[in-house]
């Protein structure tokens, strides 16, 4: 696609309509061609690329629905906007049906043509691109079907290299029919390894299980090992006389002549054929050496193609997983059935003999096992945890010591941390074959670990770890969507109901406010003096402020969010509380660092954590002190991203440590007149704002909560 101007054609009988229409456009960028009459106009539509056109209907030679029929023949794509000075019902109704794009009246509104003329073009263009890309779809369908046509031919054609598809058949028919051209009576295929580093063997006839099982040959060594690094093939008539490789192969062959020539397709070696021990006793010849490098080059195509054809099975194989896990994943409604599942679906591609899913505890620094798939002595419950009556479940936990530093997107390293900690544990199966570990996360944070493991001769391939990420990762995703649609449906529906039952409840509890309000006025001695009255006074007072949150969860409106400049709420919370510090001589102080503080929140929610926060700020310095809010860029502890940070200091009587674990819990305060619902609700508030705090505080010295936004500079 190119960046030309548009290029408009205006066909219409008088000329000052033509120039008009001209200056115009071409004012706004587009290239112009103006015509008088219409079979010259046609002719340019014809002969060169045109993106619009623009005739009057009213034409002299020829009327405007004809100049629509006859450009439609032409290019079907092309929009035609249609101009006349005396409109109709019939006429509008019979240019659109036969393909006008609009159908505008003379005199006409220049800046309404300038806005259908945009539309038309972006349509054009529009259409343009979609045959674009159905060309490009038809061509790749084209070389798709060309090339799985010329892997059909190939295995039908080259019935004497093998007619399997399958790579191991395939390669045991090379060895065999190798074999039988050069008259040898041991043979092997040898293979490198994705980092071209190693030779194993494949396949082979006349060696023992036990040789083709262990042999992993290092590029460079022996005869294999130099055909593979020079791409040389060799004949060698009695290794006892060849300086460059005598009896290194003697006690795998058990021959003095070998022959080894390389499978190679252009430049790329893909491993080597072998052949030793030929018929008779005798030794190869430079034919026979000729003979199996003509037949190597016919099946380095063969092993080639059928490697390609493996990829793209295997690619078939992924998609349709991950098209059945989109649609089955509705159903699924528990995480055991989740894991079950994924297992399943990988399975189809390589082996999975026990998995296990552990979730990443960051506050206890540790993984814990959730589920399990397949052997392990993990005590689970039904619903997947851990069975603490059978087992001690820091026991079963993994410390995470050292996972922090660890790179987690570094499978390779994770893989061999989390290998390292199974062995240690005698709940986990011994890593014997294969093992990957696939991390999960959410924001850039770690959430879970999912561990696979087989018992196989060979380690899961790059190809195995990058579709199980792709599957996992992916699955994990939609059933979290999955899990988060669920959950708002039910919580509408709760919340419906809890709107009822709060609107219910504040009957009763207006009927008792108002009775104990009335007896303490009767009575204020009694109401004075007895615990029992002060302690119904509390409750009721607790119950109001209960069910005043029970109503707020359940209004939709409570929650609604704006782009707000995050300094703008705290400075207007500190000017609300400015009366307090002043009657308690508190020094007030702000700073903000340059960053982009304007966050999506609800405001009226985030007004009600700084007041909060303020409120016991004043009340912990009764004799005075400073406050001082500090907003900065950081990133909070257990996190990997940067966040916008407020942090809201005092130099109060700070909190006693028994106590930081509870501060945030519901009903906790150490106030004779607190409620204990304040930080409870600004950890509300701020974790449905996807974010995060941090408390530090010292008895004596002051506290300092730290408030973090998501931060998107």
């Amino acid at each position: 696609m190119t960046n030309k101007p548009a290029r408009i054609v205006i066909i219409d009988d008088e000329k000052r309509m033509c120039d008009s229409l001209s200056a115009l456009l071409q004012g706004e960028g587009y290239q112009v061609i103006s015509f008088q009459h219409s079979p010259q106009a046609l002719g340019t539509v014809r002969s060169e690329k045109v993106d619009l056109v623009i005739t009057d209907i009213k034409m002299p030679q020829m009327d405007g629905l004809e100049i629509l029929r006859r450009v439609k023949e032409i290019d079907d794509g092309i929009p035609v906007i249609l101009l006349t000075g005396n409109a109709s019902l019939d006429s509008a109704l019979d240019a659109i049906s036969k393909g006008a794009y609009d159908y505008l009246l003379k005199p006409v509104d220049f800046p309404h043509l300038e806005m259908v003329v945009n539309r038309a073009l972006d349509f054009r263009h529009n259409e343009l691109a979609r045959l674009h890309l159905v060309e490009e779809l038809k061509l790749s369908n084209l070389i798709l079907q060309r090339r799985i046509g010329e892997l059909n031919a190939l295995y039908e054609a080259g019935k004497s290299i093998g007619s399997s598809a399958n790579l191991s058949e395939l390669l045991r028919q090379i060895v065999v029919l190798a074999s039988t051209v050069t008259e040898a009576n041991v043979g092997s295929i040898m293979l490198l390894d994705e980092d071209k580093k190693f030779l194993t063997i494949e396949a082979a006839i006349g060696l023992d299980e036990e040789i083709v099982r262990e042999t992993h040959l290092p590029i460079g060594e022996s005869i294999a090992g130099y055909v593979a690094e020079t791409g040389e093939a060799l004949v060698v008539e009695d290794i006892e006389k060849d300086e460059r490789f005598k009896r290194r192969n003697q006690e795998r062959y058990g021959a003095s002549s070998l022959l080894c020539a390389p499978l190679r397709i252009k430049n790329n070696i893909l491993g080597v054929i072998n052949m030793a021990k030929k018929t008779g006793g005798q030794c190869f010849t430079s034919d026979d050496l000729r003979l199996l490098t003509t037949f190597a080059s016919q099946a380095a195509v063969a092993v080639d193609d059928a490697y390609q054809f493996e990829k793209n099975r295997r690619r078939l194989t992924e998609f349709e997983i991950l098209h059945e896990i989109a649609s089955e994943l509705p159903a699924i409604d528990s995480l055991t059935l989740f894991r079950s599942a994924l297992v399943e679906k990988l399975r189809r591609v390589f082996p999975v003999d026990c998995a296990v899913w552990f979730d990443w505890d960051s506050t206890n620094n540790c993984l814990i096992p959730i589920g399990t798939h397949g052997e392990t002595r993990v005590p689970l419950t039904e619903s997947g945890k851990i069975d603490l009556t059978k087992a001690d479940g820091y026991v079963v936990k993994i410390s995470g010591k050292g996972l922090k530093t660890l790179e987690t997107d570094d499978i390779q390293k994770l893989s061999n941390f989390m290998a390292d900690h199974l062995q240690e544990s005698k709940y986990f199966p011994r890593v014997k074959g294969a093992f990957m570990a696939v991390p999960i996360t959410r924001g850039g944070e770690l959430t879970n670990i999912f561990c696979l493991c087989a018992e196989s001769d060979r380690d899961y391939s790059d190809e195995d770890i990058s579709l199980a990420r792709l599957v996992i990762s992916q699955a994990a995703v939609l059933f979290e969507k999955e899990k988060v649609l669920l959950n708002a449906t039910r919580l509408m529906t709760m919340g419906n109901m809890i709107s009822e039952i709060s609107h219910d409840l504040r009957k009763p509890l207006t009927s008792i406010r108002g009775g104990l309000q009335i007896l303490r006025q009767r009575m204020p001695d009694v109401a004075d003096e007895s615990d029992f009255f002060k302690l119904a006074e509390d409750e009721v007072h607790r119950m109001n402020e209960l069910v005043r949150e029970l109503v707020d969860f359940s209004n939709p409106n409570k929650y609604e969010t704006t782009k707000t400049d995050l300094r703008k709420i705290v400075l207007r919370a500190s000017e609300l509380i400015s009366p307090d510090m002043s009657k308690r001589k508190i020094d007030f102080s702000y700073s903000f660092e340059e960053a982009t503080w304007e966050v999506i929140v609800n405001k009226n929610q985030i007004m009600e954590v700084f007041l909060n926060l303020f409120i016991n700020a004043v009340d912990a310095m009764p004799k005075g002190g400073k406050l001082s809010v500090n907003g900065l860029v950081e990133r909070p502890p257990h996190r990997k991203e940067d966040y916008l940070a407020v942090k809201v200091t005092d130099t109060g009587v700070g909190i006693k440590k028994d106590h930081l674990p509870k501060v945030f819990d519901r009903y906790h305060t150490n106030k004779e007149t607190g409620t204990g619902l304040g930080l409870a609700v600004v950890e509300r508030v701020i974790s449905a704002h996807s974010g995060t705090l941090h408390l530090e505080s010292t008895e004596g010295e002051g506290t300092t909560f730290s408030v973090y936004f998501p931060y998107n500079p």
